[in-house]
């Protein structure tokens, strides 16, 4: 775990108890509001709404992260470039990445490559939770005890809502439980429901298709009868369309889910919202044949 050394000076606004943390992405900007209340302002690296993968840092960004009391990261290469950002700025402002400090037997990698996607497993996202809470701490003692507090309350929220989501998981007939999206972003969520997990890209959204990759997936879907396969609100549809007609031509019709949120919030107003939509996007689709 990343300690915030006593010698980083906190900037903060007006209210000298109110830091500014600065979070690369809508979900973890979720998490350090409902953590950190009234006593944390924060701001968006990557706007709402935004592919995290495609991110550049701009000048007016670097500015809002200099002048920020922290930043608060995905990191595994997520948030595009935002970590050779970082590495530019220097020590200017403390930066702790989350995925840094999952253990590793608690990681995922296809090949070499670890996915970064950890928040689809709400169990794993309440170890996230301490982590942040325990880094508000660090940075502003006086505050402690109201951090704990909100802690506390987010973990029985993700512990209700990992049980909601196995519960709904539970509905839907083992053998249907294949989830084919268009990235490689629900393994995790996979490995925690008991889900089969295929996609076209990689874990990013920039990974190249080919046409051998689309009839490659086409025919294990045919091999596994699968009969439904689902969008990503910030990935273009071309490759799952593409993927939809390939099928067809070889006498495999499926037929589109609904649109998941892999990397955003979406129009989802809480990390929360965003996890019950998407199961029970899953849920209705799969349940229907």
């Amino acid at each position: 775990m990343i300690i915030l050394t006593a010698g980083c000076q906190v900037k903060t606004i007006k209210d000298k108890n109110k830091s500014v943390i600065i979070c690369s992405n809508e979900v973890i900007n979720d998490l350090v509001k409902n953590i950190g209340g009234d006593f944390v302002e924060t701001n968006l690296a990557i706007k709402s709404g935004n592919d995290p993968h495609s991110y550049t840092a701009t000048e007016r960004d670097i500015i809002r992260i200099t002048d920020s009391s922290l930043i608060i990261y995905n990191g595994g290469n997520l948030e595009g470039r935002l970590e050779w950002a970082l590495g530019k700025i220097g020590n200017i402002t403390p930066a702790i990445s989350i995925t840094k400090n999952i253990p590793e037997d608690k990681k995922i990698y296809s090949g070499n490559d670890f996915n970064p996607h950890i928040w689809h497993d709400a169990a794993l996202w309440a170890e996230v939770a301490t982590f942040i809470s325990d880094n508000l701490v660090k940075m502003n003692e006086e505050n402690s005890q109201v951090y704990f507090q909100h802690e506390e309350i987010v973990l029985y929220s993700l512990m209700k809502l990992h049980k909601y989501i196995q519960e709904q998981v539970a509905l839907i007939p083992t053998e249907r439980r294949i989830l084919v999206t268009e990235h490689d972003a629900f393994a995790y969520f996979g490995r925690a429901y008991g889900f089969e997990t295929l996609s076209i890209q990689g874990i990013s959204t920039y990974a190249e298709v080919s046409s051998i990759d689309i009839n490659n997936l086409a025919d294990i879907l045919i091999e596994k009868n699968v009969d439904t396969i689902f969008l990503e609100a910030t990935v273009p549809d071309r490759n799952i369309r593409l993927l939809q007609a390939t099928l067809k031509t070889k006498g495999h019709f499926v037929k589109i889910g609904g649109t998941l949120y892999a990397d955003t919030l979406g129009y989802n107003n809480s990390y929360e919202q965003m996890m019950r939509h998407n199961i029970d996007t899953i849920v209705k689709a799969l349940l229907k044949k």
